[in-house]
């Protein structure tokens, strides 16, 4: 792979899901990677492993050798000293989009889009095309055991790649097929509107040659509602909704989905995915619809959705017992994957009870969507909700917005049992009562509550724990 005479990257909030993923990349290529952020961790600490010079906290003089700088759209580039300086010295800045655009420019792109399942139906696609031997080159916003991380490095023609919607990033991508596997109100920061946002998903849908083609999930209201304005071939698939490629006998038990799928017409049984929940029955269907787009045998799909084996912080199983006592630590944070996470966990688990920790992810989408929260997570038994998450934002301006918003919806949507706790280690104090046989302690969110799920875990495995991950 080769950007002209670009040698070096330096990328700043290289941290995060889709940076480090590119980060990767990029270091597998052959190319110099340095990058900054805030905080480091696991992520970081992997890329250092690949070659990556990695820096806590953004300076100047630390874009000074590179050739370009790449950042993301959580960066606010106006206030950013590394950004600032690299301008200054001439050297060129651009966004993640249009470096995911460059790195497209020599394979056939197979682009996940969607509100929700993006990560999981990418990671699926890779799964099933490695396993059927096509050798694609990956980028995940995740990270996958099976993968060995967020991105592969392929030799065959197809490059899989998440698109995310955010910041109209998706809309830089080259895809010669485009799958839309959801879609509702969602980054109205960047939208303002959900029409909008459907017509830049029908932009991005558009974008596919006509040689390619369309694969869309007609579940969704929102995108059956698009379909009309597509002017490219296009497959459907679902589970509730007549399609091209539909689930049926569809049975959820714990970490195991088994289902039947007909295809144009044709059955194929005992297809199962080692993940829970029928929204992920879906995600199976994109992945299988894209494999029958590229003309693979159906028997090797089947055999490549089995060997699918999930994504950090999808429903991740952080401990077990064998007994009931389970630690789940998943990035639900949009209402609908909440709901969707809740249910997995109700309907797989049916013994269990369910206490459900949530922590908000923006003051924006905490104050848009609380009475949403507060229906998808009444499903659980017991419900803890952390304060808001605020990443990109600034509390300063959401004055009165805060997890109290939800907890509140939670009770008024029927939640018998919930509490807002704001200070980290008095909302773990108030989990370890639950801590026993028979209780599946949920964490879900996308901010930094993935770091009390693995404490919680730690404490159920070891009956201790260090406290470091509660400052």
């Amino acid at each position: 792979m080769e950007l002209g005479k670009t040698k070096s990257v330096h990328i700043v909030g290289i941290g995060g899901a889709g940076m480090s993923a590119i980060a990767e990349l990029l270091l597998k290529s052959g190319f110099g990677v340095t990058g900054s952020d805030v905080s480091t961790g696991e992520v970081t600490d992997k890329l250092v492993e690949h070659g990556a010079v990695i820096y806590q906290g953004h300076r100047a003089e630390q874009v000074t050798a590179c050739d370009v700088v790449v950042y993301s759209s959580a960066i606010r580039q106006e206030e950013n000293v590394e950004i600032i300086a690299a301008r200054k010295a001439g050297i060129p800045v651009i966004k993640r989009d249009e470096m995911l655009g460059e790195l497209m420019r020599y394979k056939s792109g197979i682009c996940i889009s969607g509100t929700h399942g993006k990560t999981t139906t990418t990671a699926m696609i890779a799964t099933m095309l490695i396993e059927s031997g096509e050798s694609p080159t990956v980028m995940i916003g995740g990270i996958s055991d099976y993968l060995k991380g967020s991105t592969v490095v392929g030799e065959g023609k197809y490059m899989v790649i998440e698109a995310d919607e955010f910041d109209r990033a998706f809309l830089k991508l080259t895809p010669t097929i485009a799958i839309v596997n959801s879609l509702e109100s969602e980054h109205m920061d960047t939208y303002g509107t959900l029409d909008d946002l459907k017509q830049a998903f029908i932009a991005f849908a558009n974008k596919v040659p006509f040689y390619g083609r369309v694969i869309c999930c007609v579940d969704w209201p929102e995108i059956r509602k698009i379909i009309p304005s597509l002017d490219r071939v296009y497959t459907t698939f679902g589970i509730e909704e007549p399609a091209d490629v539909m689930a049926y006998d569809i049975v959820l038990e714990k970490q195991r989905s088994t289902f039947t799928v007909r295809a144009f017409g044709i059955e194929y049984r005992d297809v199962s995915i080692n993940v829970p929940g029928r929204h992920n029955v879906l995600n199976a269907l994109a992945a299988f619809s894209t494999g029958l787009e590229l003309g693979i045998a159906p028997e090797r799909l089947i055999v490549g959705l089995a060997c699918y084996s999930g994504m950090r912080r999808r429903f991740q199983v952080k401990f077990d017992n064998g007994k009931g006592l389970m630690v789940v630590d998943d990035y639900a944070h949009h209402p609908s994957e909440v709901k969707a996470t809740v249910k997995a966990a109700k309907s797989g688990w049916v013994d269990s009870r369910v206490v459900a920790v949530f922590q908000p992810h923006l003051f924006s989408r905490t104050k848009e969507f609380a009475d949403e929260y507060g229906w998808a997570l009444s499903r659980a038994d017991i419900v803890f909700i952390a304060d808001v998450y605020p990443s990109r934002e600034k509390a300063v301006d959401y004055p009165g917005v805060d997890g109290t918003l939800v907890s509140t919806a939670v009770r008024k949507a029927g939640g018998k049992h919930v509490e807002f706790i704001a200070e980290r280690a008095s909302l773990f104090a108030a989990l370890k009562e639950y801590a026993v046989d028979g209780t599946m302690l949920l964490f879900m969110g996308a901010g930094d509550i993935t770091r009390l799920a693995s404490e919680a875990a730690e404490f159920c495995r070891t009956g201790a724990l260090d406290g470091r991950d509660l400052l």
